[in-house]
């Protein structure tokens, strides 16, 4: 009885695990490779992510009704006050050290 168990796990551990195809037909844009190496670049870029985790939290709470919609449109819009309050105080951080 306990053998079978220990011959099924050792079946599918030794099972070959194969990864998605990547599709490399395609470059990588620029943009990705292009560094944010002063303080206002960098400021920049986590103002533009703030953003999009916020419009998307945001589109996230349309599929909500009633209070729960508006509650979660409120902790949505609290959440990138936070995010880019966090993001001027890494840009004071930042300026003030170059």
């Amino acid at each position: 009885m306990l053998l079978l168990p220990v011959l099924l796990a050792a079946v599918t551990l030794s099972a070959p695990v194969f990864a998605a195809e990547e599709d490399v037909s395609q470059e990588d844009p620029a943009r990705w490779y292009q560094g944010d190496d002063t303080a206002q670049l960098h400021y920049k870029t986590l103002v533009k992510e703030a953003r999009a985790a916020g419009a998307q939290a945001l589109q996230e709470c349309k599929s909500l009704k009633g209070a729960e919609a508006k509650g979660c449109r409120k902790e949505a819009r609290a959440n990138q006050n936070s995010d880019l309050a966090r993001a001027k105080r890494i840009l004071k951080a930042r300026s003030a050290a170059e």
